[in-house]
């Protein structure tokens, strides 16, 4: 038997039972909390009710019906909610005093109060209807006399604040309270989430430990679960319990797809820490949902927004047409997030707007404007979206193959060159895709949650061949630069190798260091390189910070060989990164970095780019 939920108005549960376990604290709540919870029931009292269906919801009551001798009486099993209905119990009692001078709640509303029985603290259940203010003797009693101080202080509180009379503000709260669905007038009403645990394999004590001792408060895809496979929907028969197995199913294939990490991080630029990741696409449903505003009134702003949402498009008695329609949304959601993510194009322009702060959301939006959607128009819509992004820039030329740049100032911009960057690696890979040469997806987990070492990855832009301006400072640092030199330039002649090992070993060498690193960069071919092309797009990548500043200004074949070994150990480095310093862009096999293959380079970018960031032609006079 499946569990059952619905919003219950307080209402509904007067003239109940409910049973507090032994495994349960006794009550415990303090001013704060009494206090908030009065706040919250006036607050709603006491506004402008936009719909007559508005009501406020309280957290969820989880609840399993006990066996009892007594076959006339319902008695329910309180597992989660206690200190909530306690405290409500002890604001009727309060209302009963005070405001009905110690009559009868049944008396007045025609309707008796819902009792609360403790398994090891039988006492408290005449104490709640004769609540003594200076008991201390008893360590429950004594706090549940402090939280009604605690209302009647804060009655006192209220008539000051607002300069209303005891009898109206009493008067409003306790018809939130007493009224039904089919009777709430102006005041509206209050209602809990209402979680009845029918399935008979259920141990009351293990959900207890889950919610209350893990600190693990039923999510919105379990409330919402309960609410699409409750047995009332299906009605009875094997066709019925089809119907029910079938969306089962369905939902754990949903949520297992959506488990998979790379299909979750292609969607979303957070992690999700709740046990159930479907609960994305209802969030989605419910934050596109524009059908009426009045629904934004009634389901609220909390946590528990997303059930609210669905237990009111579910309504009182849902049929199973009802339900066909709410599952097909949900089923329609996921079978784009799934087409998406299988078309090799749409990956990588869909995870690229997410990066981009655009939220899955929007892209459906924009998708669904259009008024006939193809494969073809999808692309488009996509490939403008992402033009967006760099509406600001463009590509300089001037015929010059050494006046290669970007319209853009890159010192300045660097948010931008990440973007520049990280779309160049996902259209390069799209580009080489359609063409048959790599069935290859951008791992977009790696990119956003990698690390190097211990540390998260952040991500920088690279000069290829290291700025002039990047001078070491410390001596350490110089040393390692000519470690590195030793280790990976091959044709240094004899007089620069004593010269680096008299550096190296002799505190009292008179070697200059600068001078020595002019006349190895001179060696490495990398003197030729104009300041013009070091400091232009063609001499830029996308690389990890660690990486990148762990190497400072090193020449390019260190660069090369520390690439390569971060790559063998697993740090992730963007396809095109390591194309960069493989030289496969190219075709230049040696260890450098010359001017030619800057050009190459660039060339490349802007093919690959050409499509996102026009050409800015530039006259000649």
């Amino acid at each position: 038997m499946n569990n059952y939920i619905e919003l219950k108005p307080i209402s509904e549960l007067l003239g109940m039972s409910f049973f507090i376990p032994s495994y349960q604290r006794g009550y415990r709540w303090t001013e704060q909390q009494v206090t908030d919870l009065l706040d919250d029931i006036y607050s709603f009292a006491t506004k402008k009710k936009e719909s007559e269906k508005e009501f406020y919801c309280l957290q969820p009551v989880i609840v399993k019906k006990r066996n009892t001798t007594d076959s006339n009486s319902e008695e329910y099993e309180v597992i989660d909610g206690q200190q909530r209905l306690t405290t409500i119990r002890i604001l009727f009692s309060y209302l009963i005093n005070e405001y009905l001078n110690g009559k009868p709640l049944e008396k007045r509303y025609g309707k008796r109060l819902y009792t609360i029985d403790f398994e090891t603290r039988p006492e408290c259940v005449g104490f709640l209807d004769e609540i003594k203010l200076e008991e201390k003797s008893n360590i429950d009693h004594y706090h549940i006399a402090q939280a009604y101080k605690h209302i009647s202080s804060w009655f006192d509180s209220k008539m000051k604040e607002d300069g209303n009379m005891f009898d109206d503000i009493c008067d409003r709260i306790i018809k939130t309270l007493v009224y039904d669905k089919k009777n709430q007038r102006e005041e509206g009403i209050i209602q809990v989430i209402w979680y009845e645990i029918r399935e008979q394999n259920t141990n009351p004590i293990d959900t207890f430990i889950r919610i209350n001792l893990g600190k693990i408060s039923l999510t919105n895809a379990e409330l919402i679960k309960a609410l699409f496979l409750q047995k009332r929907n299906f009605g009875d028969g094997d066709i019925a319990k089809l119907k029910q197995l079938e969306i089962a199913q369905k939902w754990d294939r949903i949520e297992n797809q959506m488990q998979e990490e790379n299909f979750w991080w292609f969607l979303n630029k957070e992690e999700n820490n709740s046990s159930s990741h479907i609960e994305f696409i209802f969030d989605m449903i419910c934050g596109m949902d524009k059908t009426s505003e009045s629904i934004e009134k009634i389901i609220g702003n909390d946590q528990n927004r997303t059930f609210r949402y669905y237990a009111y498009r579910f309504g009182d008695s849902p049929d199973h047409e009802t339900i066909k329609t709410l599952w097909s949304e949900i089923e329609e959601k996921f079978e784009t997030f799934q087409e998406w993510y299988l078309t090799h194009e749409w990956y990588h322009y869909v995870g690229f707007l997410i990066y981009c702060g655009n939220s899955v959301q929007e892209i459906m939006n924009w998708l669904n404007a259009e008024s006939i959607i193809t494969k073809e128009n999808v692309t488009t819509r996509l490939i403008d979206e992402i033009k967006k992004e760099f509406k600001n820039i463009k590509w300089i030329n001037n015929n010059n193959e050494k006046d290669l740049h970007l319209d853009l100032d890159y010192n300045s911009n660097k948010e931008v060159l990440r973007k520049f960057f990280l779309l160049f690696n996902l259209e390069y890979i799209n580009q080489q895709s359609n063409n048959k040469n790599i069935i290859y997806y951008f791992p977009f987990k790696s990119f956003k949650t990698g690390k190097s070492g211990k540390e998260l990855i952040a991500w920088d832009i690279e000069h290829v061949n290291s700025a002039t301006e990047n001078t070491l400072e410390k001596l350490e640092d110089k040393k390692v630069w000519l470690e590195n030199v030793k280790q990976d330039i091959k044709n240094i002649p004899n007089d620069c190798k004593k010269e680096i090992d008299c550096f190296l070993t002799d505190d009292k060498c008179e070697i200059k260091f600068e001078t020595l690193q002019d006349k190895i960069i001179e060696i490495a071919g990398e003197h030729t390189i104009s300041e013009e092309l070091k400091n232009c797009i063609g001499n830029l990548t996308l690389l990890d910070a660690g990486t990148n500043r762990g190497y400072g200004n090193s020449l390019f074949s260190t660069k090369r060989r520390i690439i390569i070994q971060k790559d063998r150990e697993g740090t992730f480095i963007p396809l095109c990164t390591k194309n960069v310093f493989l030289k496969y862009f190219d075709g230049n096999v040696q260890s450098q970095w010359l001017e030619q293959d800057i050009i190459s380079y660039r060339r490349i970018l802007e093919g690959t780019m050409e499509k996102f960031i026009p050409k800015k032609e530039v006259s000649h006079v």
